[in-house]
C-alpha cells in the first residue's frame, strides 16, 4: 500500500531527520508492506538518500493514506515556523521586513490552513489521515482548527497533555494513543557497541582526542543565547568537552560555533544524522535542551543531563522504562559531569521500542492498514 508520511524531514534538524528511518524500522517490525513517500515544507532527501517531496506534489502521490508525523508539528505559530525554516537566530527576529519575509515563506512553503502541518482541506481527498509520535501545542478554539481536526482518523500522542489536547479539540478520544516517541524506535539503539565504535573514532578524528568528552547542546529557543552558552562552557574548563550542534534550525549552528571558538572548545557543527547519533552514544557525558538527544543519549546509557525542559520530562513521563537522565542547574553542571564522565549507566531500551511499535500497530489498524 502507497502511503504518504507527512512532516519536517528535510530541515536541518536532526530530530526530525531521523523520523523517516524509525517509521522503517517500525514498519519491518510490524512485517506491515507499505510503500512510503515523504513530504514536507521544502524539498529534499531523507538520510537514506530517498526524495522528500514538497507539500504541493502530494496530490499525485497515489496514497491511500497519509501519517502526519512525528515531530512537534500540531502548532499553530506559523511565523514562527517559517522563521525557523528561514534559519533566523531568535536574538534576531524582528521588524517588518522580516514578517513580510516570514508570511511569504509561509505562503509558498506551509500547509493552507490553521496550522504549518494541519491543512483545512484534506492533504488527500477520499485517504485518512493520522498524526503520529506529534507533539500538540493548545490549539485555538476557531472553526478552521476544528474543521482542521476532524479530519484526523487516528493519533498517536506523545504525551499526557497531548493527549489531552486531542480530545479536546473533538478527536475521537478512543482514537487516540499515547505512548513513547518513535525515536525510541530507532533501529541504532538495538546495536549500541556498534554506534559507541563509531562514534568513539569520530571523536577521535574530529577533536584529536581519546578520553571521555562531554557533549554540550543547548537552544536559544530554549532560553540560551550565546552569552549563556559561554558562561556555561567557561565554568566547564578542565574538563575535556565539545559543542554539538543538531543543525542548522533556527540558527543554532552558528550560536554553539561562536561560542565555542570565544572559549575555546571543540566544535561539532555540521554532522550527518548517523553521525550525530554515534557521537550520543560514544560521549563520556551529555548535556543537553534537546528531547531527542536526551533519548537517544539516555538509551545508550550515557550520563545525561537536561536543564529542566519541560517537554522532555513530559515525554519521559510516556515511557513504560524511563531513560536514566539528571535534572541539573548550571552552577551544579561542572561538579555533576566530572563526577559522572566516562560512566555508562545499564539502560534496556526494549520496553521503550516495543511501546512504540505497539502504537503505531494501532494507528495503522485504525486506517485499515494493518
Amino acid at each position: 500500500m502507497k502511503i504518504a508520511q507527512v512532516g519536517d524531514y528535510s530541515v536541518s534538524n536532526w530530530g526530525d531527520q531521523l523520523y523517516p528511518g524509525a517509521s522503517r524500522h517500525l514498519f519491518r517490525e510490524l512485517g506491515v508492506d507499505v510503500s512510503p513517500s515523504y513530504f514536507a515544507p521544502l524539498a529534499g532527501t531523507t538520510a537514506s538518500g530517498e526524495p522528500i517531496s514538497p507539500y504541493s506534489e502530494i496530490g499525485r502521490s497515489g496514497a491511500a493514506a497519509v501519517l502526519v508525523g512525528g515531530g512537534d508539528l500540531i502548532r499553530f505559530d506559523t511565523l514562527t515556523v517559517a522563521l525557523d525554516h528561514m534559519s533566523v537566530p531568535h536574538e534576531r527576529r524582528r521588524g517588518r521586513l522580516l514578517k513580510w519575509r516570514a508570511e511569504s515563506f509561509a505562503r509558498r512553503h506551509l500547509a493552507d490552513g490553521p496550522g504549518a502541518w494541519m491543512p483545512t482541506l484534506p492533504w488527500i481527498p477520499g485517504a485518512p489521515t493520522a498524526l503520529v509520535s506529534v507533539g500538540i501545542h493548545t490549539p485555538p478554539p476557531t472553526s478552521e482548527v476544528a474543521r482542521a481536526f476532524s479530519q484526523v482518523k487516528a493519533a498517536w500522542a506523545r504525551t499526557a497533555s497531548g493527549a489531552e489536547q486531542l480530545r479536546t479539540a473533538g478527536v475521537d478520544p478512543d482514537s487516540i494513543v499515547l505512548a513513547p516517541d518513535m525515536i525510541f524506535g530507532l533501529a541504532e539503539l538495538m546495536q549500541p557497541e556498534a554506534a559507541r565504535t563509531r562514534g568513539a573514532a569520530l571523536l577521535s578524528e574530529r577533536l584529536g582526542v581519546d578520553e571521555p568528552v562531554a557533549i554540550f547542546h543547548a537552544a536559544t529557543f530554549h532560553g540560551w543565547p550565546q552569552a549563556r552558552v559561554e558562561s556555561a562552557l567557561v565554568a566547564l574548563r578542565g574538563i575535556p568537552t565539545a559543542v554539538l550542534s543538531l543543525g542548522a534550525y533556527s540558527g543554532e549552528d552558528r550560536v554553539l560555533a561562536d561560542a565555542a571558538r570565544a572559549v575555546g572548545v571543540g566544535a561539532l557543527i555540521g554532522l550527518d544524522p548517523d553521525e550525530i547519533t554515534a557521537v550520543l552514544a560514544a560521549a563520556g557525558a551529555v548535556f543537553t535542551t534537546s528531547m531527542h538527544a536526551a533519548i537517544v543519549a539516555g538509551s545508550f546509557g550515557t550520563p545525561v543531563f537536561v536543564p529542566g525542559v519541560k517537554k522532555t520530562s513530559e515525554a519521559f513521563a510516556a515511557c513504560p522504562s524511563p531513560p536514566p537522565v539528571e535534572g541539573v542547574d548550571e552552577a551544579d553542571l561542572a561538579g555533576a559531569l566530572r563526577a559522572r564522565l566516562g560512566s555508562r549507566t545499564h539502560h534496556d531500551p526494549r520496553p521503550n521500542a516495543h511501546a512504540a511499535t505497539a502504537a503505531m500497530l494501532s494507528v495503522l489498524q485504525r486506517l485499515g492498514i494493518a
